[in-house]
């Protein structure tokens, strides 16, 4: 609850380059965190790690123009370039335990890090260049923090069936459907709030992007498994790590961004 309250007042109270300038030292947190994931030991792999990351923000920032006007046609390429990569990963889940042998390989796990966090942050700039970008960025991660409660608590009352128990054995079919229905939630108060979204836009957009945050959570729990790691960190005492809070956000937030550009004008 603190971590969303001061969400939220940040995303308010600063401007659209200061909140995402803001989110930068958290990115590389949790860029930190994935070089645990990927296995890279020595202080000098883990900082060379987060060099490539500032870097490959750095970058992102540059091609859309994060000091101008972000380009509609670059962020369409970002954005795309993500939902690549998020079908990539989903083919590794959908393989694992087969995937083993490409997830043992260092350099693959860290690129999709890389590429994962970097975009996520470029999704982030390219919400905020909107007009009224600070409320479509709250109805996105909506999206993703509805799914999430929605999942837990249909889980812990109604869970009979795993959803993917190589993976994740605390997943169930009936938590995923009870975050689905969640997304009532965030229909509702779309409908309410003056975006300008009709319902029947907001119906095709909230249940892929919704979808895809369950992927982004499976994924990172699949590579802890890997890894035979319980939690990315412990930076957040019960909650584990930035990673654990973001990971919903990493796949489903770049997907949200290129339907809302996408949309009928």
């Amino acid at each position: 609850m603190v971590m969303a309250a001061v969400f939220v007042v940040s995303l308010y109270c600063l401007s659209a380059q200061a909140f995402a300038a803001l989110l930068v030292p958290l990115i590389l947190v949790a860029g930190w965190e994935w070089s645990n994931l990927c296995r890279l030991e020595t202080p000098i792999l883990k900082t060379g790690f987060l060099l490539l990351l500032f870097v490959c923000l750095t970058l992102t920032g540059f091609w859309l123009d994060f000091f101008g006007n972000v380009d509609e046609q670059s962020a369409r390429q970002v954005l795309l370039l993500a939902v690549a990569l998020w079908g990539l990963n989903l083919f590794l889940l959908m393989s694992y335990p087969r995937s083993q042998r490409f997830l043992s390989w260092r350099p693959l796990v860290a690129l999709i890090g890389l590429l994962a966090l970097s975009v996520t942050w470029g999704a982030v700039v390219v919400l905020l260049s909107m007009q009224q970008g600070t409320s479509i960025l709250l109805l996105g991660v909506g999206v993703v923090v509805c799914a999430d409660v929605g999942g837990y608590f249909g889980g812990k009352f109604f869970g009979r069936r795993q959803l993917a128990p190589s993976v994740s054995p605390g997943k169930t079919w009936e938590g995923l459907v009870c975050g689905l229905l969640a997304q009532v939630v965030v229909v509702v108060i779309a409908v309410a709030a003056p975006l300008g979204m009709p319902l029947e836009l907001l119906l095709l957009w909230v249940l892929p992007v919704a979808l895809f945050s369950v992927l982004g959570d499976l994924f990172e729990s699949m590579l802890k498994r890997h890894g035979k790691i319980k939690d990315s960190s412990q930076l957040l005492p019960g909650h584990g790590g930035i990673l654990d809070r973001i990971d919903g956000i990493m796949a489903a937030l770049p997907l949200y961004a290129l339907l809302v550009i996408m949309r009928p004008v």
